[in-house]
Order: C-alpha cells, then structure tokens, then sequence
C-alpha cells in the first residue's frame, strides 16, 4: 500500500505531530529511501563563499549513521512542531540531511582553530527552507571529538619552529600577515607560504586518518575547495 506525501494526509500529520510510533514509521518508509538517495549520490554546496562537493556516503555503514542522524534530528518534538504541512516533507528533509552534512564539514574544517576557541558556535547553514534543531552531544559524538583534538595536538607537535609560530599567531590569536611580519621579522610572503603548508598538512593528516573521506576534488581539487591552496 503507498504511502501518502505526509503535507497531502492532514491524519498522517496530525499523528507525526503527536509522535505516534505508527504515523513515524509511515513517514520513515516512504521517505527513507529518497533520504538515502541524496546521502548516498551526494550534492554540492557552498561554504564560505567556496564551492565543495559532498561525493556521498563512502560505505553502507556510513549510509546508516547518516540516515539514522537525518531522522533523529528529524523526529524530535521541535522539529515535527516546527514543520508547517505545507512544504513538500521530502524536501523539508533533505535539507535536515545536507546541513548534518555541511555541519560535519565545517566542524573538520575548521578543527584547527575550534580546539583553541571552545565557545565558538558553528556558522549556520540557510537553505531558504525551516531547520530543525541540533541533538544533543552524546557519548559517541563526544569520543569523535576527543579523536580529533588528540590529532590536533599531534599536529601541532610536529610543526616545525617557523610554522609552529605562524600557527599560533594567525591561526590561535588571529592576526593579521602584516600583524605577523612586524612580529616575526618575516617576510608576508614567507608567512602566507608557511600558511598554506600548515593548511595542507592539516588536511591531508585527516584525509589519512580517515576524516573528509566524503569528498572529491572541486575546480583546482579538494584542497582548493576548502580553501587551503
């Protein structure tokens, strides 16, 4: 039996609205496999006035957690109040979907700077259509991120003394080159050299250790599309 579009069954809403287990799992089945489309073919987006490319889910493991998140997210009670039962609830998620996603990628992104500044809030992502909440951080969430801060601190350790310098005053303390040069006695040129060699080494640590795998080469390749050369 299909499955009506939840915006055209005014009964199938009214019950997702409740939380019924039966309406929830209605919408789960007629939506989880365009859900899964879109996760698993990818999309592109923009971040920071960049353009990336989400190349989609690199494993059936990966798939899961993705779609799993899409729904969490997706069923808490301020998001099935906040939808309106007028916008096509395909679309409603999708975006759920690519803002886990963009979100993902703006915090490895950004990792560098993000263990120095802890109460710095990530940037928002407007797709013109409602967003629902963020979860909770739970267990999980929170091992991946001691992962990461441990490979933070690693990577710093290797810099060498130039590089370690120039990372800590333009990436920690956020000067500017000119800022750094009267510092340093560096040459601007030396220091936007040493710049873009931490930016590359950075990302290609977590390409190694298994992080931004979701993405391809953009234009100039993917380390242009994140900004870095």
């Amino acid at each position: 039996m299909d499955i009506p579009a939840l915006e055209e069954d005014r009964a199938l809403l009214e019950g997702f609205r409740r939380g019924d287990p039966e309406a929830l799992a209605a919408v789960f089945r007629r939506y989880a496999p365009r859900v899964a489309e879109v996760l698993r073919h990818g999309f592109t987006f923009n971040s920071g006035g960049r353009s990336c490319r989400f190349r989609g889910a690199h494993s059936t493991f990966d798939l899961e957690d993705r779609l799993h998140d899409t729904f969490a997210r997706a069923f808490a009670d301020r998001a099935r109040d906040g939808y309106d039962g007028l916008t096509p609830y395909d679309r409603y998620l999708s975006t759920i979907a690519k803002n886990l996603v963009i979100d993902d990628f703006r915090r490895k992104e950004r990792a560098l700077v993000d263990y120095d500044f802890l109460d710095e809030a990530p940037h928002a992502v407007d797709f013109s259509q409602p967003i629902a909440p963020a979860r909770p951080a739970d267990a999980e969430a929170l091992a991946s991120d001691k992962e990461l801060e441990a490979l933070v601190s690693r990577f710093v350790d290797d810099l060498g003394t130039r590089e370690r310098e120039v990372y800590e005053l333009r990436f920690l303390r956020g000067l500017q080159h000119k800022d750094i040069a009267t510092r340093t006695g560096l040459s601007e040129s030396k220091i936007k050299t040493s710049e873009r060699r931490i930016r590359t080494k950075f990302f290609r640590m977590l390409k190694k250790n298994g992080y931004l795998t979701g993405y391809e080469k953009t234009g100039g390749g993917w380390l242009r599309s994140v900004g870095v050369i």
